[in-house]
């Protein structure tokens, strides 16, 4: 009997998670195939992690087709740190030709499994909606592209992506401030703007809303004391980073880039009022464009503007975020954070540069996805599917399109 009583045990959190762990284990295999197991050339946490395991912060720097900042005499990745941390392994094992992009694959198959997760804490039940909220996650925004591709800005992505997915994932449970607060700051440590987003997680600890629960003020106390522990010494080691990398205890890799970047300015900083107009119009009105010799339409007809692809093109699902009604504090806060953690993307002097979609969207994604979640759990309507294949579709276009004309190299 008491055998019998464990082996229960074991079985129900198995069968919990399940469903997350098939749509892990196919985005993984599926992407890795898209990928003709390339290694990408913009490796620069491969070489942040060679650099750290050979006791310096500056990295060796293999040409001009790598972006890096020269500072005093050498070069350095100006990206978060976070993401050289899990390419520790793999580079103390083959050095500078570890795969890059195998670590982003697996960031995103982990992500994946853990929307899946958020959508049932989030309260959807029905497996056909949670199969095409995991579709839209992966082909309808830029996750499987930039994970089958594994690039700098792209691994920042995914790893920021997981950190948050899994920060919200534990506010709808046990609200353990220490795990919160650490998920939360690995995510800023590989993409700044999630930086905006620790106001929602201190909120979600102390309000309980997210697991639907109010706890007593002292449980309350003592979660955000936890929380609060973290992010104190998570700031003391990143001014402790920034000291030993730039000589001072802020950061200013960006900025300097932003004055040595052809595109960029001499002087002042990379995020301007200025820069709106661009960002809007590449966020809502980037468009296809026409694939045309003497102007008649040749293979393959459309292709993506090399500088991006609006959402309004890529992923026109989201609209489903709109139907979020309640919980009301929730789902205020879910827009708010979305809008705290866009602003940055939208003054940037930037939009991600070449690329499929916009994929400085997916540094908001969780929140959005979070949205959509909650907007769909009672039913996914129909013009919802339709819109959620459209997006994948396209999603998956974007990514025969770059194999196939941009990133040819198998």
């Amino acid at each position: 009997m008491v055998a019998a009583s464990r082996f229960r045990t074991v079985v129900v959190p198995l069968r919990r998670y399940s469903g997350a762990a098939v749509a892990a284990s196919i985005t993984f295999v599926v992407i890795l195939i898209s990928s003709h197991l390339r290694s990408t050339q913009q490796n620069n946490y491969v070489r942040v992690a060679y650099a750290w395991l050979h006791g310096r912060m500056w990295i060796d720097w293999p040409g001009r087709w790598m972006d890096a900042v020269q500072y005093n005499g050498h070069y350095y990745g100006v990206d978060g740190p976070v993401p050289a941390l899990f390419m520790l392994p793999s580079v103390a094992i083959w050095g500078n030709a570890a795969n890059q992009t195998t670590v982003a694959i697996v960031f995103a198959a982990i992500a994946t499994g853990l929307a899946w997760l958020l959508a049932e804490r989030l309260g959807v039940t029905d497996l056909s909606t949670k199969v095409f909220l995991t579709m839209f996650f992966v082909a309808g925004m830029d996750v499987w592209w930039c994970a089958e591709l594994g690039d700098v800005w792209f691994l920042a992505h995914l790893c920021s992506l997981t950190f948050i997915l899994g920060a919200l994932l534990e506010l709808c449970g046990k609200n353990r401030g220490w795990l919160v607060a650490l998920c939360g700051v690995l995510a800023c440590g590989a993409r700044f703007p999630e930086v905006a987003a620790l106001p929602l997680l201190a909120w979600g600890l102390w309000s309980g809303a997210f697991a639907g629960t109010v706890p007593p003020r002292a449980q309350r106390i003592v979660r955000l004391r936890s929380f609060g522990i973290v992010l104190a010494c998570w700031a003391i080691a990143f001014v402790g980073y920034d000291e030993l990398m730039w000589g001072t205890i802020f950061d200013i890799g960006h900025t300097v880039y932003y004055h040595a970047d052809a595109w960029g300015q001499p002087t002042g900083s990379p995020f301007r009022l200025s820069y709106l107009p661009y960002q809007i119009y590449s966020f809502f009105f980037r468009a296809p464009v026409l694939v045309e010799w003497l102007q008649q339409p040749v293979w393959p007809y459309v292709k993506p503007d090399p500088n991006g692809l609006a959402l309004t093109f890529t992923s026109p699902a989201l609209v489903l975020t709109f139907l979020a009604k309640t919980p009301r504090n929730v789902v205020v806060a879910l827009w708010i954070t979305t809008a705290l953690v866009a602003a940055p993307e939208f003054l940037y002097y930037l939009n991600g540069w070449v690329q499929f979609g916009m994929r400085h969207a997916l540094d908001f994604l969780p929140y959005l996805f979070a949205l959509m979640a909650i907007a769909v759990r009672q039913r996914l309507p129909n013009w919802g599917v339709i819109l959620i294949v459209w997006s994948a579709m396209v999603g998956a276009w974007g990514v025969w399109y770059w194999n196939s004309f941009v990133r040819t190299n198998t």
